[in-house]
Protein backbone atom coordinates (compact mmCIF):
# COMPACT_ATOMS: atom_id res chain seq x y z
CA UNK A 1 0.00 0.00 0.00
CA UNK A 2 0.94 3.62 -0.28
CA UNK A 3 1.69 5.86 2.69
CA UNK A 4 -0.32 9.04 3.19
CA UNK A 5 2.11 11.34 1.35
CA UNK A 6 2.36 8.99 -1.62
CA UNK A 7 -1.43 8.78 -1.83
CA UNK A 8 -1.85 12.56 -1.81
CA UNK A 9 0.94 12.98 -4.35
CA UNK A 10 -0.60 10.32 -6.58
CA UNK A 11 -3.96 12.07 -6.43
CA UNK A 12 -2.44 15.47 -7.25
CA UNK A 13 -0.52 14.13 -10.25
CA UNK A 14 -3.59 12.28 -11.49
CA UNK A 15 -5.69 15.42 -11.15
CA UNK A 16 -3.16 17.40 -13.21
CA UNK A 17 -3.34 14.92 -16.06
CA UNK A 18 -7.12 14.55 -15.85
CA UNK A 19 -7.49 18.33 -15.62
CA UNK A 20 -5.47 18.79 -18.78
CA UNK A 21 -7.52 16.25 -20.68
CA UNK A 22 -10.72 17.78 -19.34
CA UNK A 23 -9.56 21.27 -20.37
CA UNK A 24 -8.93 20.11 -23.93
CA UNK A 25 -12.25 18.26 -24.07
CA UNK A 26 -14.13 21.48 -23.32
CA UNK A 27 -13.77 22.68 -26.91
CA UNK A 28 -15.48 19.55 -28.17
CA UNK A 29 -18.27 19.88 -25.60
CA UNK A 30 -18.77 23.53 -26.60
CA UNK A 31 -18.92 22.40 -30.19
CA UNK A 32 -21.61 19.83 -29.36
CA UNK A 33 -23.64 22.47 -27.54
CA UNK A 34 -23.19 24.81 -30.49
CA UNK A 35 -24.29 22.00 -32.82
CA UNK A 36 -27.45 21.42 -30.81
CA UNK A 37 -28.20 25.14 -30.87
CA UNK A 38 -27.61 25.33 -34.63
CA UNK A 39 -29.83 22.30 -35.25
CA UNK A 40 -32.58 23.93 -33.22
CA UNK A 41 -32.26 27.19 -35.15
CA UNK A 42 -32.23 25.31 -38.44
CA UNK A 43 -35.54 23.71 -37.62
CA UNK A 44 -37.06 27.01 -36.53
CA UNK A 45 -35.77 28.89 -39.58
CA UNK A 46 -35.91 26.24 -42.28
CA UNK A 47 -36.62 28.85 -44.96
CA UNK A 48 -33.48 30.91 -44.21
CA UNK A 49 -30.47 30.02 -46.43
CA UNK A 50 -27.74 28.39 -44.37
CA UNK A 51 -24.96 30.22 -46.15
CA UNK A 52 -26.32 33.66 -45.39
CA UNK A 53 -23.49 35.89 -44.22
CA UNK A 54 -24.79 39.00 -45.90
CA UNK A 55 -24.55 41.59 -43.16
CA UNK A 56 -20.87 42.25 -43.82
CA UNK A 57 -21.60 43.66 -47.28
CA UNK A 58 -24.34 46.00 -48.41
CA UNK A 59 -26.70 44.18 -50.75
CA UNK A 60 -29.52 46.72 -50.74
CA UNK A 61 -28.87 47.57 -54.39
CA UNK A 62 -28.01 45.33 -57.28
CA UNK A 63 -24.54 44.83 -58.66
CA UNK A 64 -25.84 46.01 -62.01
CA UNK A 65 -26.58 49.45 -60.54
CA UNK A 66 -23.05 49.64 -59.22
CA UNK A 67 -21.61 48.62 -62.59
CA UNK A 68 -23.62 51.27 -64.33
CA UNK A 69 -21.93 53.91 -62.23
CA UNK A 70 -18.56 53.02 -63.76
CA UNK A 71 -17.74 53.90 -67.36
CA UNK A 72 -16.30 51.42 -69.83
CA UNK A 73 -16.12 48.49 -67.45
CA UNK A 74 -16.32 45.10 -69.16
CA UNK A 75 -19.03 43.46 -67.08
CA UNK A 76 -19.81 41.00 -69.82
CA UNK A 77 -17.41 38.53 -71.33
CA UNK A 78 -16.18 34.98 -71.54
CA UNK A 79 -14.28 33.51 -68.60
CA UNK A 80 -10.73 32.45 -69.39
CA UNK A 81 -8.94 29.90 -67.18
CA UNK A 82 -5.15 29.54 -66.95
CA UNK A 83 -3.39 26.89 -64.86
CA UNK A 84 0.02 27.29 -63.23
CA UNK A 85 1.82 24.47 -61.42
CA UNK A 86 4.84 25.50 -59.35
CA UNK A 87 5.56 22.03 -57.96
CA UNK A 88 3.62 22.27 -54.70
CA UNK A 89 0.54 24.15 -55.86
CA UNK A 90 -1.72 23.81 -58.87
CA UNK A 91 -3.42 27.18 -59.32
CA UNK A 92 -6.24 27.88 -61.75
CA UNK A 93 -6.61 31.61 -62.44
CA UNK A 94 -9.84 33.06 -63.82
CA UNK A 95 -10.22 36.22 -65.85
CA UNK A 96 -13.56 36.76 -64.09
CA UNK A 97 -12.48 38.61 -60.99
CA UNK A 98 -8.82 38.02 -61.94
CA UNK A 99 -8.16 35.83 -58.89
CA UNK A 100 -7.25 32.20 -58.24
CA UNK A 101 -10.39 30.15 -58.79
CA UNK A 102 -8.94 26.85 -57.62
CA UNK A 103 -5.89 25.88 -55.56
CA UNK A 104 -4.83 22.24 -55.10
CA UNK A 105 -1.93 21.06 -52.94
CA UNK A 106 0.02 18.56 -55.04
CA UNK A 107 1.63 16.56 -52.25
CA UNK A 108 -1.47 15.99 -50.12
CA UNK A 109 -4.76 14.15 -50.39
CA UNK A 110 -7.97 14.06 -48.41
CA UNK A 111 -8.69 11.18 -46.05
CA UNK A 112 -10.62 9.47 -48.85
CA UNK A 113 -7.76 9.86 -51.35
CA UNK A 114 -9.13 12.80 -53.38
CA UNK A 115 -7.02 15.83 -54.40
CA UNK A 116 -6.74 18.27 -51.50
CA UNK A 117 -8.32 21.55 -52.58
CA UNK A 118 -7.99 24.67 -50.41
CA UNK A 119 -9.88 26.90 -52.85
CA UNK A 120 -12.44 26.06 -55.49
CA UNK A 121 -15.87 26.01 -53.87
CA UNK A 122 -18.73 28.16 -55.16
CA UNK A 123 -18.70 29.92 -51.79
CA UNK A 124 -15.03 30.96 -52.07
CA UNK A 125 -14.55 34.55 -53.14
CA UNK A 126 -11.80 37.15 -53.28
CA UNK A 127 -12.91 40.60 -54.37
CA UNK A 128 -12.18 44.27 -53.94
CA UNK A 129 -15.11 46.37 -52.75
CA UNK A 130 -14.44 49.74 -54.35
CA UNK A 131 -16.57 52.71 -53.23
CA UNK A 132 -18.85 54.14 -55.87
CA UNK A 133 -20.87 57.33 -56.14
CA UNK A 134 -24.15 55.54 -55.49
CA UNK A 135 -22.77 54.23 -52.14
CA UNK A 136 -22.91 50.62 -53.37
CA UNK A 137 -19.36 49.15 -53.45
CA UNK A 138 -18.27 47.70 -56.75
CA UNK A 139 -17.36 44.02 -56.40
CA UNK A 140 -14.52 43.19 -58.77
CA UNK A 141 -15.30 39.46 -58.59
CA UNK A 142 -18.18 40.07 -61.04
CA UNK A 143 -15.99 41.83 -63.64
CA UNK A 144 -14.14 40.35 -66.60
CA UNK A 145 -10.50 41.39 -66.65
CA UNK A 146 -8.21 41.23 -69.66
CA UNK A 147 -5.20 38.94 -69.50
CA UNK A 148 -2.21 41.23 -70.03
CA UNK A 149 0.60 38.68 -69.75
CA UNK A 150 1.36 35.18 -68.56
CA UNK A 151 4.93 33.90 -68.71
CA UNK A 152 7.70 32.01 -66.94
CA UNK A 153 10.64 34.25 -66.13
CA UNK A 154 14.35 33.48 -66.24
CA UNK A 155 14.41 32.74 -62.50
CA UNK A 156 11.61 30.18 -63.08
CA UNK A 157 9.02 32.40 -61.42
CA UNK A 158 5.62 32.59 -63.09
CA UNK A 159 4.17 36.01 -63.80
CA UNK A 160 0.51 36.58 -64.61
CA UNK A 161 -1.05 40.02 -64.98
CA UNK A 162 -4.67 41.07 -65.46
CA UNK A 163 -5.94 44.53 -66.26
CA UNK A 164 -9.36 46.15 -66.12
CA UNK A 165 -9.25 49.29 -68.30
CA UNK A 166 -11.44 52.33 -67.67
CA UNK A 167 -11.88 55.30 -70.03
CA UNK A 168 -8.25 55.57 -71.11
CA UNK A 169 -4.97 53.71 -71.05
CA UNK A 170 -3.99 55.76 -68.00
CA UNK A 171 -6.97 54.61 -65.97
CA UNK A 172 -7.16 50.98 -64.95
CA UNK A 173 -7.22 48.40 -62.16
CA UNK A 174 -4.40 45.88 -62.36
CA UNK A 175 -3.68 42.61 -60.56
CA UNK A 176 -0.20 41.13 -60.89
CA UNK A 177 0.69 37.71 -59.47
CA UNK A 178 4.13 36.20 -59.04
CA UNK A 179 4.40 32.50 -58.22
CA UNK A 180 7.75 31.13 -57.06
CA UNK A 181 8.82 27.51 -57.62
CA UNK A 182 7.87 25.16 -54.76
CA UNK A 183 6.43 28.01 -52.71
CA UNK A 184 3.03 27.98 -51.04
CA UNK A 185 2.81 31.78 -51.23
CA UNK A 186 1.40 33.78 -54.15
CA UNK A 187 2.61 37.38 -54.39
CA UNK A 188 -0.28 39.65 -55.31
CA UNK A 189 0.18 43.29 -56.28
CA UNK A 190 -2.92 45.48 -56.69
CA UNK A 191 -2.56 48.74 -58.61
CA UNK A 192 -5.24 51.40 -58.95
CA UNK A 193 -4.12 53.85 -61.64
CA UNK A 194 -6.11 57.00 -62.39
CA UNK A 195 -9.09 55.78 -60.39
CA UNK A 196 -9.12 58.58 -57.85
CA UNK A 197 -11.70 60.52 -59.88
CA UNK A 198 -14.16 57.63 -59.67
CA UNK A 199 -13.83 57.03 -55.94
CA UNK A 200 -15.71 59.59 -53.80
CA UNK A 201 -13.37 62.00 -52.03
CA UNK A 202 -14.93 61.22 -48.66
CA UNK A 203 -13.88 57.57 -48.88
CA UNK A 204 -10.49 56.94 -47.34
CA UNK A 205 -10.40 53.20 -47.83
CA UNK A 206 -11.33 50.34 -50.09
CA UNK A 207 -12.24 46.91 -48.82
CA UNK A 208 -11.14 43.37 -49.57
CA UNK A 209 -13.89 40.76 -49.38
CA UNK A 210 -12.52 37.32 -48.53
CA UNK A 211 -14.76 34.25 -48.32
CA UNK A 212 -13.36 30.81 -47.52
CA UNK A 213 -15.02 27.44 -47.14
CA UNK A 214 -13.22 24.71 -45.21
CA UNK A 215 -14.06 21.26 -46.57
CA UNK A 216 -14.24 17.94 -44.77
CA UNK A 217 -10.93 16.27 -45.63
CA UNK A 218 -9.82 14.48 -42.45
CA UNK A 219 -11.17 11.40 -40.66
CA UNK A 220 -13.25 13.10 -37.96
CA UNK A 221 -15.29 16.15 -38.95
CA UNK A 222 -16.07 16.83 -35.28
CA UNK A 223 -12.36 17.39 -34.63
CA UNK A 224 -12.09 19.49 -37.81
CA UNK A 225 -14.86 21.81 -36.65
CA UNK A 226 -13.39 22.00 -33.18
CA UNK A 227 -9.98 22.97 -34.62
CA UNK A 228 -11.28 25.52 -37.15
CA UNK A 229 -9.83 28.76 -35.81
CA UNK A 230 -9.03 32.24 -37.08
CA UNK A 231 -5.58 33.57 -36.20
CA UNK A 232 -4.43 37.14 -36.77
CA UNK A 233 -1.41 39.31 -36.13
CA UNK A 234 -2.44 42.73 -34.90
CA UNK A 235 -0.51 45.86 -34.01
CA UNK A 236 -1.50 47.10 -30.56
CA UNK A 237 0.18 50.26 -29.21
CA UNK A 238 3.12 49.71 -31.52
CA UNK A 239 3.59 46.07 -30.50
CA UNK A 240 2.66 43.02 -32.56
CA UNK A 241 0.29 40.57 -30.95
CA UNK A 242 -0.84 37.20 -32.33
CA UNK A 243 -4.25 36.03 -31.19
CA UNK A 244 -6.99 33.66 -32.30
CA UNK A 245 -10.57 32.59 -31.72
CA UNK A 246 -12.68 29.57 -32.55
CA UNK A 247 -15.94 29.78 -34.48
CA UNK A 248 -17.49 27.48 -31.88
CA UNK A 249 -17.30 30.28 -29.33
CA UNK A 250 -17.17 33.38 -31.56
CA UNK A 251 -19.16 33.77 -34.76
CA UNK A 252 -18.44 37.45 -35.33
CA UNK A 253 -15.54 39.75 -34.51
CA UNK A 254 -14.63 43.34 -35.37
CA UNK A 255 -11.00 44.40 -35.71
CA UNK A 256 -10.31 48.01 -34.75
CA UNK A 257 -6.53 47.66 -34.90
CA UNK A 258 -4.12 47.29 -37.84
CA UNK A 259 -3.59 43.71 -39.03
CA UNK A 260 -0.49 42.34 -40.73
CA UNK A 261 -2.01 38.98 -41.58
CA UNK A 262 -5.10 36.90 -41.00
CA UNK A 263 -5.21 33.11 -41.26
CA UNK A 264 -8.01 30.57 -41.29
CA UNK A 265 -6.43 27.54 -39.63
CA UNK A 266 -7.90 24.13 -40.36
CA UNK A 267 -6.79 20.97 -38.59
CA UNK A 268 -3.67 20.51 -40.76
CA UNK A 269 -3.80 23.33 -43.34
CA UNK A 270 -4.37 27.06 -43.53
CA UNK A 271 -5.53 29.73 -45.95
CA UNK A 272 -4.07 33.15 -45.17
CA UNK A 273 -3.77 36.70 -46.47
CA UNK A 274 -0.63 38.67 -45.64
CA UNK A 275 -0.02 42.40 -46.09
CA UNK A 276 3.69 42.64 -46.97
CA UNK A 277 4.29 46.40 -47.23
CA UNK A 278 1.89 47.72 -44.63
CA UNK A 279 -1.14 46.65 -42.65
CA UNK A 280 -4.85 46.27 -43.09
CA UNK A 281 -6.68 49.08 -41.31
CA UNK A 282 -8.89 46.66 -39.41
CA UNK A 283 -11.95 44.81 -40.60
CA UNK A 284 -14.61 42.36 -39.49
CA UNK A 285 -15.15 38.62 -39.68
CA UNK A 286 -18.12 36.33 -39.47
CA UNK A 287 -18.09 32.54 -39.48
CA UNK A 288 -20.47 29.62 -39.26
CA UNK A 289 -20.40 25.84 -38.97
CA UNK A 290 -23.15 24.58 -41.31
CA UNK A 291 -24.23 21.39 -39.55
CA UNK A 292 -26.68 20.42 -42.29
CA UNK A 293 -23.77 19.98 -44.73
CA UNK A 294 -21.90 16.70 -44.26
CA UNK A 295 -18.88 17.80 -46.34
CA UNK A 296 -18.46 21.37 -45.09
CA UNK A 297 -16.46 22.04 -41.93
CA UNK A 298 -17.13 25.77 -41.81
CA UNK A 299 -17.45 29.01 -43.76
CA UNK A 300 -15.86 32.36 -43.08
CA UNK A 301 -16.41 35.79 -44.55
CA UNK A 302 -14.03 38.67 -43.83
CA UNK A 303 -13.98 42.28 -44.94
CA UNK A 304 -10.50 43.78 -44.58
CA UNK A 305 -9.88 47.52 -44.89
CA UNK A 306 -7.15 48.90 -47.16
CA UNK A 307 -6.21 52.57 -46.58
CA UNK A 308 -6.76 54.61 -49.72
CA UNK A 309 -5.09 57.90 -50.57
CA UNK A 310 -6.56 59.86 -53.46
CA UNK A 311 -3.48 59.79 -55.66
CA UNK A 312 -3.05 59.03 -59.33
CA UNK A 313 -1.60 55.61 -58.46
CA UNK A 314 -2.15 53.54 -55.36
CA UNK A 315 -0.72 50.04 -54.90
CA UNK A 316 -0.94 47.25 -52.33
CA UNK A 317 1.42 44.31 -51.92
CA UNK A 318 -0.26 41.23 -50.51
CA UNK A 319 0.43 37.50 -50.35
CA UNK A 320 -2.02 34.63 -50.57
CA UNK A 321 -0.90 31.57 -48.59
CA UNK A 322 -2.30 28.08 -49.19
CA UNK A 323 -0.17 25.91 -47.00
CA UNK A 324 0.19 22.87 -44.75
CA UNK A 325 0.58 23.64 -41.06
CA UNK A 326 4.26 22.72 -41.09
CA UNK A 327 6.09 24.51 -38.25
CA UNK A 328 9.49 24.72 -39.95
CA UNK A 329 7.94 25.89 -43.22
CA UNK A 330 5.81 28.61 -41.64
CA UNK A 331 8.66 29.76 -39.40
CA UNK A 332 10.82 30.30 -42.50
CA UNK A 333 8.47 33.14 -43.54
CA UNK A 334 9.59 35.20 -40.50
CA UNK A 335 6.20 36.78 -39.78
CA UNK A 336 5.21 34.70 -36.76
CA UNK A 337 2.60 32.70 -38.65
CA UNK A 338 4.04 29.44 -37.27
CA UNK A 339 2.16 30.33 -34.08
CA UNK A 340 -1.06 29.11 -35.67
CA UNK A 341 0.17 25.59 -34.80
CA UNK A 342 -0.97 24.88 -31.21
CA UNK A 343 2.20 23.52 -29.59
CA UNK A 344 0.85 24.59 -26.21
CA UNK A 345 -1.89 27.04 -25.32
CA UNK A 346 -4.29 28.12 -22.60
CA UNK A 347 -3.23 27.40 -19.03
CA UNK A 348 -0.60 25.00 -20.40
CA UNK A 349 0.98 27.50 -22.81
CA UNK A 350 4.36 27.02 -21.12
CA UNK A 351 4.82 23.63 -22.81
CA UNK A 352 5.18 25.28 -26.22
CA UNK A 353 8.76 26.16 -25.21
CA UNK A 354 9.47 22.52 -24.40
CA UNK A 355 8.15 21.62 -27.84
CA UNK A 356 9.95 24.40 -29.72
CA UNK A 357 13.34 23.99 -28.04
CA UNK A 358 13.56 20.28 -27.23
CA UNK A 359 10.94 17.82 -28.46
CA UNK A 360 10.09 19.27 -31.88
CA UNK A 361 13.75 19.65 -33.04
CA UNK A 362 14.49 16.04 -32.04
CA UNK A 363 11.24 14.87 -33.66
CA UNK A 364 12.01 16.63 -36.95
CA UNK A 365 15.67 15.53 -36.93
CA UNK A 366 14.70 11.90 -36.49
CA UNK A 367 12.07 12.29 -39.20
CA UNK A 368 14.72 13.66 -41.56
CA UNK A 369 16.88 10.56 -41.05
CA UNK A 370 14.11 7.96 -40.92
CA UNK A 371 11.20 7.65 -43.32
CA UNK A 372 8.87 5.73 -40.99
CA UNK A 373 7.20 8.08 -38.51
CA UNK A 374 6.10 5.18 -36.31
CA UNK A 375 9.78 4.30 -35.83
CA UNK A 376 10.47 8.01 -35.21
CA UNK A 377 7.96 8.01 -32.33
CA UNK A 378 9.56 4.88 -30.84
CA UNK A 379 13.02 6.46 -31.06
CA UNK A 380 11.70 9.73 -29.62
CA UNK A 381 10.32 7.77 -26.68
CA UNK A 382 13.73 6.21 -26.07
CA UNK A 383 15.44 9.62 -26.35
CA UNK A 384 13.08 11.17 -23.78
CA UNK A 385 13.54 8.23 -21.42
CA UNK A 386 17.31 8.57 -21.76
CA UNK A 387 17.12 12.29 -21.03
CA UNK A 388 15.29 11.71 -17.75
CA UNK A 389 17.25 8.53 -16.91
CA UNK A 390 19.69 10.26 -14.49
CA UNK A 391 16.76 11.39 -12.37
CA UNK A 392 15.08 8.01 -12.75
CA UNK A 393 18.27 6.24 -11.67
CA UNK A 394 18.46 8.38 -8.54
CA UNK A 395 14.88 7.50 -7.71
CA UNK A 396 15.63 3.79 -8.21
CA UNK A 397 18.70 4.09 -5.98
CA UNK A 398 16.72 5.95 -3.34
CA UNK A 399 14.04 3.25 -3.42
CA UNK A 400 16.65 0.50 -3.02
CA UNK A 401 17.99 2.23 0.07
CA UNK A 402 14.46 2.48 1.37
CA UNK A 403 14.17 -1.30 1.14
CA UNK A 404 17.39 -1.71 3.13
CA UNK A 405 16.04 0.64 5.79
CA UNK A 406 12.71 -1.22 6.03
CA UNK A 407 13.53 -3.15 9.25
CA UNK A 408 14.67 0.01 11.02
CA UNK A 409 11.62 1.91 9.82
CA UNK A 410 9.40 -0.88 11.12
CA UNK A 411 11.10 -0.63 14.50
CA UNK A 412 10.62 3.14 14.59
CA UNK A 413 6.99 2.77 13.55
CA UNK A 414 6.40 0.27 16.33
CA UNK A 415 8.30 2.36 18.89
CA UNK A 416 6.49 5.63 18.09
CA UNK A 417 3.12 4.26 16.98
CA UNK A 418 1.35 6.69 19.31
CA UNK A 419 3.48 9.71 18.39
CA UNK A 420 3.46 10.35 14.65
CA UNK A 421 5.34 13.64 14.98
CA UNK A 422 8.21 11.96 16.83
CA UNK A 423 8.19 9.11 14.29
CA UNK A 424 8.48 11.61 11.42
CA UNK A 425 11.44 13.33 13.08
CA UNK A 426 13.27 10.05 13.70
CA UNK A 427 12.49 8.86 10.19
CA UNK A 428 13.99 12.00 8.66
CA UNK A 429 17.06 11.59 10.86
CA UNK A 430 17.47 8.03 9.61
CA UNK A 431 17.05 9.17 5.99
CA UNK A 432 19.81 11.80 6.40
CA UNK A 433 22.18 9.28 7.92
CA UNK A 434 21.57 6.83 5.06
CA UNK A 435 21.69 9.51 2.34
CA UNK A 436 18.11 8.87 1.27
CA UNK A 437 16.02 11.67 -0.22
CA UNK A 438 12.28 11.37 0.44
CA UNK A 439 11.81 13.40 -2.74
CA UNK A 440 13.85 10.97 -4.84
CA UNK A 441 10.81 9.41 -6.48
CA UNK A 442 8.97 12.70 -6.97
CA UNK A 443 11.08 14.48 -9.57
CA UNK A 444 10.70 11.90 -12.39
CA UNK A 445 6.95 11.74 -11.73
CA UNK A 446 6.59 15.53 -11.84
CA UNK A 447 8.78 15.72 -14.94
CA UNK A 448 6.33 13.47 -16.79
CA UNK A 449 3.55 16.07 -16.45
CA UNK A 450 4.96 18.82 -18.73
CA UNK A 451 6.25 16.12 -21.10
CA UNK A 452 2.72 14.73 -21.35
CA UNK A 453 1.29 18.18 -22.05
CA UNK A 454 3.94 18.89 -24.69
CA UNK A 455 3.52 15.56 -26.48
CA UNK A 456 -0.27 15.88 -26.45
CA UNK A 457 -0.01 19.28 -28.19
CA UNK A 458 2.63 18.08 -30.66
CA UNK A 459 1.06 14.80 -31.77
CA UNK A 460 -2.42 16.26 -32.10
CA UNK A 461 -1.18 18.93 -34.56
CA UNK A 462 1.90 17.45 -36.29
CA UNK A 463 1.18 17.29 -40.02
CA UNK A 464 4.17 14.93 -40.36
CA UNK A 465 1.98 12.19 -38.85
CA UNK A 466 -0.96 12.86 -41.16
CA UNK A 467 -1.86 9.72 -43.18
CA UNK A 468 1.36 8.00 -42.05
CA UNK A 469 0.95 4.22 -41.70
CA UNK A 470 2.53 2.09 -38.99
CA UNK A 471 1.71 -1.59 -38.50
CA UNK A 472 -2.11 -1.74 -38.54
CA UNK A 473 -2.47 2.02 -37.97
CA UNK A 474 -3.52 3.82 -41.16
CA UNK A 475 -3.06 7.37 -39.87
CA UNK A 476 -0.87 8.29 -36.89
CA UNK A 477 -2.49 11.74 -36.64
CA UNK A 478 -5.86 10.32 -35.62
CA UNK A 479 -7.16 7.33 -33.69
CA UNK A 480 -6.74 3.78 -34.96
CA UNK A 481 -9.91 1.71 -35.17
CA UNK A 482 -10.11 -2.06 -35.37
CA UNK A 483 -13.87 -2.09 -34.79
CA UNK A 484 -16.53 0.51 -35.53
CA UNK A 485 -19.49 0.22 -33.18
CA UNK A 486 -23.09 0.81 -34.34
CA UNK A 487 -23.64 2.90 -31.21
CA UNK A 488 -21.73 5.39 -29.09
CA UNK A 489 -20.58 4.52 -25.58
CA UNK A 490 -20.52 7.55 -23.23
CA UNK A 491 -16.96 8.66 -22.35
CA UNK A 492 -15.57 6.08 -24.80
CA UNK A 493 -16.84 6.58 -28.36
CA UNK A 494 -18.16 4.56 -31.26
CA UNK A 495 -14.98 2.67 -32.13
CA UNK A 496 -12.31 0.48 -30.55
CA UNK A 497 -8.67 1.56 -30.67
CA UNK A 498 -6.25 -1.36 -30.43
CA UNK A 499 -3.34 0.91 -29.47
CA UNK A 500 -5.39 2.30 -26.59
CA UNK A 501 -6.28 -1.22 -25.43
CA UNK A 502 -2.61 -2.23 -25.48
CA UNK A 503 -1.60 0.94 -23.64
CA UNK A 504 -4.25 0.26 -21.00
CA UNK A 505 -3.08 -3.34 -20.61
CA UNK A 506 0.56 -2.31 -20.13
CA UNK A 507 -0.53 0.39 -17.66
CA UNK A 508 -2.32 -2.27 -15.62
CA UNK A 509 0.83 -4.43 -15.68
CA UNK A 510 2.80 -1.42 -14.43
CA UNK A 511 0.24 -0.88 -11.68
CA UNK A 512 0.75 -4.51 -10.64
CA UNK A 513 4.51 -4.01 -10.47
CA UNK A 514 4.00 -0.78 -8.55
CA UNK A 515 1.85 -2.54 -6.00
CA UNK A 516 4.44 -5.26 -5.46
CA UNK A 517 7.29 -2.73 -5.23
CA UNK A 518 5.43 -0.61 -2.70
CA UNK A 519 4.67 -3.66 -0.60
CA UNK A 520 8.33 -4.70 -0.74
CA UNK A 521 9.41 -1.21 0.33
CA UNK A 522 7.06 -1.35 3.30
CA UNK A 523 5.12 1.80 2.51
CA UNK A 524 2.16 0.85 4.63
CA UNK A 525 -0.36 3.46 5.61
CA UNK A 526 -3.36 3.52 7.87
CA UNK A 527 -6.34 1.33 7.29
CA UNK A 528 -8.37 4.34 6.30
CA UNK A 529 -6.17 4.62 3.19
CA UNK A 530 -6.36 0.96 2.25
CA UNK A 531 -8.87 1.62 -0.52
CA UNK A 532 -6.27 3.70 -2.34
CA UNK A 533 -4.32 0.57 -3.25
CA UNK A 534 -6.80 0.12 -6.09
CA UNK A 535 -6.25 3.61 -7.53
CA UNK A 536 -3.31 2.62 -9.80
CA UNK A 537 -5.66 0.09 -11.43
CA UNK A 538 -8.57 2.52 -11.79
CA UNK A 539 -6.66 5.30 -13.56
CA UNK A 540 -5.68 3.23 -16.67
CA UNK A 541 -9.34 2.26 -17.13
CA UNK A 542 -10.27 5.91 -16.78
CA UNK A 543 -7.72 6.90 -19.46
CA UNK A 544 -9.09 4.22 -21.77
CA UNK A 545 -11.94 6.55 -22.71
CA UNK A 546 -9.73 9.62 -23.17
CA UNK A 547 -7.05 8.01 -25.34
CA UNK A 548 -9.55 6.09 -27.48
CA UNK A 549 -10.15 9.16 -29.68
CA UNK A 550 -6.71 10.78 -29.48
CA UNK A 551 -3.96 10.67 -32.09
CA UNK A 552 -2.49 7.19 -32.51
CA UNK A 553 1.00 8.73 -32.38
CA UNK A 554 0.42 9.89 -28.80
CA UNK A 555 -0.95 6.51 -27.74
CA UNK A 556 2.00 4.75 -29.40
CA UNK A 557 4.41 6.90 -27.40
CA UNK A 558 2.85 5.89 -24.08
CA UNK A 559 2.60 2.26 -25.11
CA UNK A 560 6.34 2.17 -25.88
CA UNK A 561 7.11 4.08 -22.67
CA UNK A 562 5.10 1.55 -20.66
CA UNK A 563 6.92 -1.36 -22.31
CA UNK A 564 10.28 0.21 -21.43
CA UNK A 565 9.19 0.59 -17.82
CA UNK A 566 8.03 -3.04 -17.65
CA UNK A 567 11.33 -4.24 -19.12
CA UNK A 568 13.24 -2.18 -16.58
CA UNK A 569 11.09 -3.65 -13.81
CA UNK A 570 11.92 -7.16 -15.04
CA UNK A 571 15.59 -6.25 -14.61
CA UNK A 572 14.85 -5.89 -10.89
CA UNK A 573 14.84 -2.09 -11.04
CA UNK A 574 12.00 -1.00 -8.84
CA UNK A 575 9.53 1.72 -9.64
CA UNK A 576 9.72 4.95 -7.58
CA UNK A 577 7.09 5.01 -4.88
CA UNK A 578 7.77 8.13 -2.85
CA UNK A 579 6.41 11.43 -3.97
CA UNK A 580 6.27 14.92 -2.63
CA UNK A 581 3.29 17.13 -1.88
Amino acid sequence: MMDRNSVIGFILLSLLVVGYLYYNQQAQEKYLRFKAQQDSLAKAQATVPADSLSHLTDTTASQADSLAAWPAIAHQGVERLDTINNGVLQIVFSSKGAVPKQVILNHYQTYTGKPLMLKGNPYDQLSLLIPATNAVPLQTSALYFQLDTIQQLADHDYLIRYRLPLNSSHQYLEYEYRIHPNDYRIDWQIRLVGMDQYIPAADQQIQLLWQVQANHQEKDITVERRDLQLYFKASVNGHSDIDYFSFIKTQQKDFNQPLQWISLREEFFNVSIIHTNGTFAGGEVQGQLPEHEADIVGQMQAVLKLPYTHQSEVSYHLQLLYSPNDYALLKSYHIGIENIIPLGYGIYAFVKYINKWIILPVFLLLGKWIGDWGIVIILLTIVIRLLISPLTYKSYLSQAKMKVLKPELDELRKKYKDDQQKFAMEQMKLFRMAGVSPLGGCVPALLQIPIFFALYSLFMSAIQLRQQHFLWVKDLSTYDSILNLPFKIPLYGDHVSLLTLLMTLTSLVMAFYNKNNMAAAGNAGGQEMAFMKYMPFILPIFFLGFFNSLAAGLTLYYLVSNIITILVSNKKLTMPTKCCV
